[in-house]
């Protein structure tokens, strides 16, 4: 009920406009291919979006509807204990395969408030079960606002419920402990889980890690777009880590799609809560149109919040949910007070024909990131590059080039290209290069000793023809070592905490050995 819905909404041109932007994170990438997942995502949103305002005129098919999402859930949370099921860290992840993911999804589902309290308990047992402290603490701040909206029962209405009752009404109760007690028993990490809240935990510390490099990131980018900014952690990283996600929605978007794309979500998000509380401003609490609002903006804004915190809408079922919700809320224009050829053109796209496009959009995507050609470019100039290694020098050069602008996460192919590069003479662009290597791979022993080798060889060759040229080179492989010891010093008590073999990192004999000699020389 956040707009009045026509043709083309504010919602249609934020959904279009981070297609765009994810498009146009191509023109300055990471990883092409990731921009090109990224532009079909936003494209599948945009299509659950249009789905869910197709809906949102029958209240019979939203009804089904959501019955059918909380059978689903049911069916997560059980697939969740079964035994054969893999667990991280004794934590219930299901078929998200993580735990944190398949909290957020239980969550929104039991803010839509399943009538069957059966179906509550098993819900919100599985979701303590996860072992999520984010997705419990903030589904217990959303559900109370819930409360707070829909009005808190008094005392005098829980008593005339349990005198109408009887024992009956303490079922869900007994039940609850019981199942509690139960998973306190059964599952001890979890719990040990939640015992480690706060923010003194490496968790929350490797998090805000993320969120400091993701910015980092950003601005090295000039706030532009950037195809897969993500997979560039390695060259800003403090201390080693991998994760393929910055785990926030924010830092995700600030990546993906640029400054631009922050701003167009804090529009429509400020847009679509104002006119909600138009809406509930003008509305009465005990009315069920009202109270179906309430849960569903409910489910809606944890999952926006969660997001903010997790890897939420890099699985597609979180996002998908998200914006079936959010088009399902929305109010049908009754009249459209335009022009003849406007009315005409709105009749023509409104409802089905705009969800068919949706659908060709998704399948052109789709189909374009299925191409063989397309997914394996990279790979075919590679091999290209090789086969002109000796024949012609500077094409396999510019092969390489090509690439790594495709996709700059290839460390085997810079390492071809240094090489290559300080076998022909080279050395200051092979140097660079060199470095770059280790710049992608900062906290891995093997590529400072291959990066040592490759420029010591180079050295030796140069020694009797360009002895100044040799003597710099020699100076860069005495240097090594040094630069293994600034990573370390560079590390503050907060990284140290985090990376507890950060005094096993210390130059190899191989790499001391060879950093002697070459000062000898």
């Amino acid at each position: 009920m956040t707009e009045t819905v026509s043709v083309f909404g504010i919602t249609d041109i934020l959904l279009w406009g981070m297609l765009f932007l994810s498009m146009l994170g191509i023109l300055h990438p990471i990883r092409v291919q990731d921009g090109l997942l990224e532009a079909l995502s936003w494209g599948i949103f945009w299509f659950a979006y249009r789905l869910g305002v197709q809906i949102s005129s029958n209240e019979t098919e939203k009804q089904h509807l959501v019955q059918y999402i909380q059978w689903l859930a049911i069916v997560v949370a059980l697939i969740g204990w079964l035994p054969y099921v893999i667990r991280v860290a004794g934590r219930l992840s299901s078929v998200f395969g993580y735990p944190n993911a398949t909290a957020a999804f239980l969550g929104a589902v039991l803010l839509l408030r399943p009538h069957s309290k059966l179906v509550q308990i098993i819900l919100g047992v599985s979701l303590l079960g996860t072992g999520s402290r984010a997705g419990v603490g903030l589904f217990l701040v959303v559900f109370t606002g819930q409360q707070i909206l829909l009005g808190i029962p008094s005392v005098y209405e829980w008593r005339q419920r349990f005198q109408k009752k009887g024992l009956k009404g303490l079922w869900p109760i007994l039940l609850v402990l019981a199942s509690t007690i139960f998973l306190l028993l059964y599952n001890r990490p979890v719990w040990d889980n939640f015992a480690s809240i706060g923010f003194s935990s490496s968790s929350w510390q490797e998090r805000l890690v993320y969120y400091k490099d993701g910015i980092t990131l950003a601005w090295n980018a000039g706030g532009l777009p950037q195809a897969g900014g993500w997979m560039a952690f390695p060259t800003v990283q403090r201390f080693p880590y991998w994760t393929a996600d910055p785990h926030s929605g924010f830092i995700h978007i600030l990546l993906n799609q640029g400054i631009l794309g922050v701003l167009s979500v804090g529009i429509w998000i400020i847009y679509s809560l104002a006119q909600a509380w138009k809406y509930w401003s003008k509305s009465r609490p005990e009315l069920e149109e009202t109270r179906s609002q309430v849960q569903a903006w409910g489910a809606l804004l944890f999952l926006g919040l969660h997001s903010l915190v997790d890897a939420d809408f890099s699985f597609a079922a979180l996002g998908f949910l998200f914006w079936l919700l959010f088009g399902m809320i929305q109010k049908r224009e009754e009249r459209i007070r335009h022009s003849i050829f406007v009315h005409k053109l709105a009749a023509n796209l409104s409802g089905k024909g705009m969800l068919v496009l949706s659908i060709t959009l998704c399948l052109g995507s789709g189909n374009v990131l299925l191409n063989p050609t397309l997914l394996e470019r990279e790979q075919s100039w590679n091999k290209q590059a090789n086969q002109w290694r000796e024949q012609d020098p500077v094409k396999s050069n510019v092969l390489w080039d090509r690439s790594l602008n495709w996709d700059q996460t290839q460390v085997g192919t810079r390492r071809d290209q240094a090489s290559h590069l300080l076998r022909r003479g080279n050395l200051e662009t092979g140097l660079k290069a060199v470095e770059e290597v280790i710049d992608w791979q900062p906290f891995d022993p093997e590529t400072y000793e291959w990066a040592q080798a490759i420029v010591w060889d180079t050295a030796e060759v140069q020694r009797h023809t360009y002895p100044e040229k040799a003597s710099m080179l020699y100076r860069w492989v005495e240097s090594v070592p040094q630069k293994i010891e600034d990573r370390v010093a560079l590390l503050t008590p907060t990284d140290r905490l985090l990376w507890r073999g950060y005094k096993d990192f210390q130059p190899s004999q191989h790499i001391q050995l060879l950093a002697e000699y070459a000062r000898q020389r």
